[in-house]
């Protein structure tokens, strides 16, 4: 009886574990560079996909590849973002690339014009943005991945 009880106490055991692991997110080195330079992000953006996005900024957790604008959560979008928004403006790797170098000078390409805007952050270092976008990539989709 004691082994029986053993037996299955260790098939439980390796069943748990083997849940969390599959739970855990495994990123590629590119993506996982792209996480650490996502830090500079996180005092206006959320990332995690089970929060609501913060009052400074929309939760982009999921944005890649999603058009943009279209948090329901976070009402305060610029009008240079709700402009790029009703263009269509989708979040690929080139769009990305350039709102991150200069959001001011995309957005005003975007929308044929000046334009308020509240990203005033800018990331000149392409392969730093190359890593976020790989870390967006990465994680789009997958919530245990933050």
């Amino acid at each position: 009886m004691f082994v029986k009880s053993l037996v299955a106490g260790m098939a439980v055991a390796l069943i748990a574990a083997g849940s969390a692991l599959a739970a855990e997110c495994s990123l590629p080195p590119d993506a996982q560079a792209g996480k650490t330079v996502s830090n500079q992000c996180k005092s206006c953006h959320e990332f995690q996909a089970d929060k609501p996005s913060r009052p400074t900024a929309p939760n982009i957790h999921d944005i890649y590849g999603e058009k943009a604008g279209q948090r329901k959560d976070f009402p305060k979008y610029s009008e240079g973002m709700q402009g790029a928004a009703a263009k269509g403006l989708v979040w690929t790797d080139a769009n990305i690339m350039e709102y991150l170098a200069d959001p001011k000078a995309f957005l005003a390409k975007v929308n044929g014009k000046d334009v308020k805007h509240a990203m005033f952050f800018n990331l000149k270092d392409e392969q730093k943005r190359k890593d976020i976008i790989a870390f967006l990539k990465a994680i789009k989709g997958k919530p245990e991945c933050n």
